[in-house]
């Protein structure tokens, strides 16, 4: 009956007061809408239908939408969730419309709502915040806190004077609802309240702390737990108007230390942590007695408050207190560090004990899609600054814990303390180790792990006998005991390889050759482990080798072989849910270990095994791109040996793009969905293509010329997708530098699209990398153009690269492939540029100080000192800009170009005469920069 489309509401305009709901403020404001009976009816209707399992889902849901377009479709969703006019209708349809009117709110509440249906909303909201039902009044609650997000804290006065009085003198039921709403607006503002807001005496942090106070010591331990929750929530934006007031916190926090709820008592430990943050000197009176609190909680029987307590020796370490603070700490050590050990082992019934016993016994046991973790991709930029991607946690899951709140804390007390712990320590571990529970010798493994970094000094003379220690443990009968061991020794892993690495004269040291057997010895045993037939072990083996790679670079090309088979065998052997943790090992392995790589044999081995993997892999599976990324570091660390591979890697680039090009013409035609057109499919296969460039150079010239694929590269480059548009001018930076034959036919087009994106209204965060790499790609053309042909888009160029120098707070990459980006052009066509000299010398040349010395850097500079030989004159007036960037080279490889800056230097000095010349050095440079000029160029 309900299934045709929703009809326009017919609404009458009246006016009547607002209802008042027992405990809250009448408000003057009077709402003059009221709803037609039967478009409420109506919405009643689809969102019953919508929750019916057997419905069409989509079909409603865009029933739904199209009500979505009515001006008052809020006012309905409003009414249907407070109003009581109708006692059958179901609370959960009520609920749901209170779901979707806070979805419609994110997106309408400032841009197409009404003044007058906001005010309606916000009354209505606020009454119902003292609905009998709880269901009804929470979920006003979070209704309450999105508007409160969307329209400001500063927007809604009425909404705190409300929210006090309900506090104060609310009964039960108003005060859950003023408590749950005053909570959940905390979560979305970041309990930021101490702003000024039009019409109230204080802040409403300054108004509402008070109340909550007063409710610390309420009977109902609900109650209590949502007033500390909330104060918890604004500690770290107190009002400093009530920095007073911090004192009757802690008083209150005092008086529920031991408090018989768990909850309470939790919160009671996450507000002291907030308070060692700041404001610790509210703490130093009762220091000791805080200390010897949290060190009582650690045993608490509930989990929770142990691991909340467990926070605070890490907040402390990490507040930068004065010694005194570390001292009272530090008299505690010898107490807390057994309790931080006990506290790190596992517990039988932990689920990653369960999963990693499971795996054990089930090892050949497909992977489920809940097995598989969300995944998220990182993008690089191209050019100066280039990003190395940090390490992904190797956990199975993030879910934090005790024990690992105990292993993080036992890090950050090490890296405090040092050595000295290593007493308290050591004694401890080593009994632990001898347990026979598997647990207790697991946990002492952890915490050798954890001290890794911060005992570094104390352990190094006895680190032969830790790994010989170790290694046993890597078979172990428990996995979790090979899987932490595996973690363990990849910490060690930095101090192994410094060992290992050769010394200064080329001569192989005793020393260095024990290094080196250690470095064997951790290599294939992680290579070892990474086959184990335990899931949870692989997972733990793989991040211990990307680990061990990141560290050791080139230092482990003598086991190239050894990972890449283990590699490869891993490639036949996992199963989906360690494929991530693989696929970084292979990332790794591609972007550290050097020349070593560059082998037919190890091309043959990986390649394979990973195209045959795409070419199975269901192309909605977002492993799939993890994949084609690590197939394109692969590719360039494999170099010309991967070229036996790249005709059908490129062929099948090329097919992808041109299908999914295809597809975003028909989605903009309205011909397909929009789902069809898949970005993530087409940024892949453009870095994979970038990668083929960089990995065969020139020699990929043969694949470019018999395919679209400037074609391609220009439709990208237009694409309403930031993250297409990033990586299509990544590849035309990668195509100018192999084969830039085949870009220059289009090259008035491509410089156009740069300049286009460089204008500074797209300057903006979301088009950062995209503007990153345009800069990039446009240096990377201009040095391949013939000056005849580049000088039609000098002008254009430079003054994008100008703005950009000018711009405040710039993006750091992006003002340094901007400096060399002009340096470029100015080697190219220095007499179109040398007039504009002096207007960009200052920010030109401090943008080329910050630089890295490299190729980069030489262009920079060589643009900068061509046009300073045609324009001395400019350079007067930003001399000691030019003169700071000169000394900023820790070496520059270019004689020629060294030897031009030095002839500069030497010039300036003639050239404004002795005193100024005094004056420059004295009062405009650092000591520092004078003193390198001096001993560099002897002036």
């Amino acid at each position: 009956a309900h299934s045709v489309p929703f009809a326009p509401f017919v609404s009458r305009e009246i006016v009547r007061p607002i209802v008042r709901a027992k405990g809250f403020a009448r408000s003057p404001i009077q709402m003059a809408w009221v709803p037609d009976p039967a478009g409420a009816a109506q919405i009643v209707a689809l969102i019953t239908d919508y929750m019916n399992p057997m419905a069409n889902q989509r079909e409603m849901l865009n029933k739904l939408e199209q009500c979505a377009r009515f001006p008052d479709f809020n006012n309905y969703l409003t009414h249907v969730l407070t109003s009581d006019e109708d006692a059958q209708r179901r609370e959960d349809v009520r609920q749901s419309a209170g779901l979707l009117l806070k979805n419609n709110l994110k997106s309408s509440w400032t841009t197409t709502m009404t003044e007058d249906s906001r005010v309606y909303v916000k009354m209505t909201l606020m009454k119902a915040l003292g609905h009998h039902s709880r269901l009804i009044r929470t979920t006003a609650g979070t209704c309450v806190a999105l508007i409160v997000r969307s329209g400001g804290v500063e927007s809604w006065g009425e909404l705190y004077a409300a929210l006090a009085q309900a506090l104060e003198g609310g009964d039960e039921t108003t005060r859950d609802g003023a408590l749950d709403a005053l909570y959940k607006t905390c979560e979305e503002v970041n309990g930021r309240l101490d702003v000024t807001v039009p019409g109230l005496p204080d802040s409403p942090a300054g108004i509402l702390i008070p109340k909550l106070f007063a409710l610390f010591q309420a009977p109902s331990a609900k109650v209590r737990q949502q007033s500390v929750g909330v104060v918890n929530m604004i500690a770290p934006c107190w009002p400093e108007n009530h920095y007073a007031l911090l004192d009757t916190y802690l008083q209150g926090l005092f008086a529920l230390a031991n408090d018989s709820d768990n909850d309470v008592r939790r919160l009671v430990c996450s507000g002291l942590v907030m308070l060692i943050h700041i404001c610790p000197e509210k703490l130093a009176p009762n220091l000791r007695e805080i200390i010897t609190y949290m060190l009582d909680r650690q045993g608490d029987e509930d989990k929770d408050v142990a691991m909340e307590s467990c926070e605070f020796w890490g907040a402390f370490c990490e507040a930068d207190l004065g010694d005194d603070y570390v001292q009272i700490l530090r008299e505690y050590t010898p107490r807390l560090i057994p309790v931080l050990l006990t506290n790190m082992a596992y517990q039988e019934d932990d689920e990653e004990v369960i999963q990693a016993e499971d795996d054990e016994v089930n090892a050949n046991r497909p992977d489920r899609d809940q097995d598989i973790k969300p995944t998220f991709r990182d993008t690089k930029d191209k050019g100066a600054q280039e990003q190395e991607e940090d390490g992904q946690d190797d956990e199975d899951d993030f879910v934090w814990n005790l024990r690992k709140s105990s292993a993080n804390g036992l890090d950050i007390l090490s890296n405090v303390f040092g050595d000295e712990l290593l007493p308290l320590m050591l004694p401890v571990v080593e009994a632990r180790l001898a347990q026979s529970r598997w647990e207790i010798r697991e946990s002492a493994v952890l915490a050798l792990g954890a001290i890794a970094e911060g005992c570094t000094t104390g352990l190094l003379p006895y680190l032969p006998q830790l790994i010989g220690f170790l290694m046993p443990m890597l078979d172990d009968a428990r996995p979790l005991v090979r899987s932490t061991t595996c973690w363990t020794l990849s910490r060690y892993s930095r101090w192994v390889v410094q060992c290992a690495r050769p010394s200064r004269d080329g001569e192989t040291t005793m020393a260095q050759q024990q290094g080196m057997d250690q470095l064997n010895s951790i290599t294939t045993a992680l290579c070892r482990k990474c086959l184990d037939h335990n899931k949870h072990v692989q997972a733990a083996a793989c991040g211990a080798v990307a680990t061990l790679l990141s560290e050791a670079h080139d230092t482990l090309a003598p086991w190239t072989e050894t990972v890449v088979q283990t590699l490869s065998q891993a490639l036949k052997m996992y199963q989906r849910k360690n494929l991530r943790n693989l696929y970084d090992a292979l990332q790794m392995l591609a972007e550290n270990i050097g020349p070593s790589l560059e082998d037919a044999r190890h091309a043959a081995a990986l390649l394979p095994l990973m195209l045959q993997r795409w070419e199975t892999a269901n192309e909605a599976d977002p492993e799939l791109f993890h994949l084609l990324e690590c197939i394109t570091a692969v590719v360039i660390g494999l170099g010309q040996a991967s070229k036996d591979f790249a005709a059908g890697i490129f062929s099948k680039c090329i097919a992808a793009l041109t299908t999914m090009l295809q597809r975003r013409t028909q989605v903009e035609r309205g011909e397909i969905p929009a789902e069809e057109y898949a970005i993530d499919v087409v940024i892949c296969a453009l870095d994979l293509i970038s990668g083929v460039c960089e990995g065969l150079g020139t020699s990929i010239e043969p694949l470019v010329a018999q395919a679209p694929l400037r074609d391609i590269v220009l439709a990208a480059c237009v694409d309403s997708a930031p993250g297409v548009r990033r990586s299509a001018f990544a590849l035309l930076g990668d195509l100018s530098r192999s084969c830039p034959n085949q870009v220059m036919p289009s090259l008035q087009q491509f410089m156009d699209l740069i300049v286009a994106q460089l204008q500074p209204q797209n300057i903006i965060s979301i088009n950062m990398s995209v503007c990153n790499n345009a800069s990039w790609a446009a240096g990377e053309l201009a040095v391949r153009t013939p000056a005849q042909a580049l000088q039609l888009f000098v002008a254009p160029l430079a003054q994008c690269m100008v703005q950009i120098l000018d711009m405040r707070m710039v993006n750091r990459s992006l003002g340094e492939n901007a400096a060399i980006t002009l340096g470029r052009l100015a080697m190219v066509c220095p007499d179109d540029l040398q007039g504009g000299l002096s207007h960009m010398m200052t920010s030109w040349c401090g943008a080329l100080r910050r630089l890295r010395d490299g190729v980069e850097k030489e262009d920079g500079f060589k643009g900068l000192v061509a046009l300073v030989q045609k324009n001395p004159n400019a350079g007067v007036g930003a001399l000691a800009s030019l003169l700071e960037a000169i000394a900023s080279w820790r070496g520059c490889r270019n004689e020629e170009l060294a030897r031009q800056m030095g002839e500069l230097v030497v010039g300036y000095k003639q050239h404004v005469g002795g005193d100024a010349w005094i004056k420059t050095l004295q009062h405009e440079l650092e000591p520092g920069v004078a003193r390198k000029l001096s001993e560099t160029y002897g002036v």
